[in-house]
């Protein structure tokens, strides 16, 4: 199994103060990548309804106890994931939002973990246009994301302080070996504290990817996309458009290899 591009007027100029800009596809790529397949599995309107009544739950246990607010952001963080692994259509989207601003009204403590879920709903799902990334990497030289447009990019928040992202090291080596001149990049946002030493990691371990350095954890570019758990992986497609969130291992593979058989990837 593997794990509609508007951006609100506030996202842009969140984006635009941390030197990020928004990139939105013509029509008629978005209605390339719609058409498109494979996307991640669909929601069953059955399954979202058991999600959301098991999220509402969570946040009706033991309201005003020391924990409850904890327990509240991990129930809504892992909703949120949940949400990230499938695709739904604009009407389930909508019914999503819905609970979720319920949910802010009703809990006005937890405000800031309800809005954040309903950024990454709305904006780093599967089927919208991924965000345009400018900086530097690890080398400080300029680096965007519209550079890659046309090819299968595996954008991967990580860094080598994370024992899971070490682990994911053989299979990033095989992703590049066995795609890197078939139209595919795999492209870091790296969060170490240091680029030289992230730069020297990647040495160590052979790995070949470009990285933008954002900083230890909550830097600009990972701050812009709402990442709040690394790893955190996104499968874009040649149009820019997300398609799958969080793969691992041969699901990553398989997926990266379904994509590049579409046409327009170069």
């Amino acid at each position: 199994m593997y794990a509609r591009p508007m951006l609100g007027a506030a996202l842009i100029l969140a984006l635009a103060f941390c030197g990020i800009s928004a990139i939105r596809p013509s029509d008629a790529l978005a209605e390339t990548a719609v058409q498109s397949k494979p996307f991640a599995p669909a929601f069953a309107d059955k399954d979202l309804s058991e999600m959301v009544s098991t999220l509402e739950a969570a946040f009706a246990t033991s309201p005003g106890t020391s924990r409850w607010l904890s327990n509240a952001k991990t129930s809504l963080w892992n909703f949120t994931r949940k949400i990230q692994s499938g695709s739904m259509n604009a009407k389930q989207e909508e019914t999503v939002l819905r609970h979720i601003d319920q949910l802010g009204r009703q809990y006005p403590e937890a405000a800031t973990a309800v809005g954040q879920s309903r950024r990454i709903v709305t904006h780093f799902t599967v089927g919208k246009a991924a965000p345009e990334i400018i900086g530097n990497d690890l080398e400080g030289k300029p680096m965007r994301l519209s550079e890659y447009r046309w090819r299968v990019v595996v954008l991967s928040f990580s860094g080598h302080w994370c024992g899971i992202c070490r682990s994911a090291y053989p299979h990033e080596r095989t992703l590049i070996e066995r795609y890197g001149a078939s139209g595919f990049s795999f492209l870091g946002v790296n969060s170490d504290a240091d680029p030289k030493l992230a730069q020297q990691a990647y040495l160590d371990n052979g790995l070949t990817f470009r990285s933008w350095w954002d900083g230890p954890r909550g830097g600009a570019i990972a701050s812009a996309w709402e990442i709040t758990g690394w790893p955190t992986t996104y499968v874009l497609d040649a149009q820019g458009i997300i398609r799958f969130v969080d793969l691992r291992q041969d699901d990553l593979l398989n997926s990266v290899a379904d994509l590049l058989s579409e046409p327009g990837t170069r």
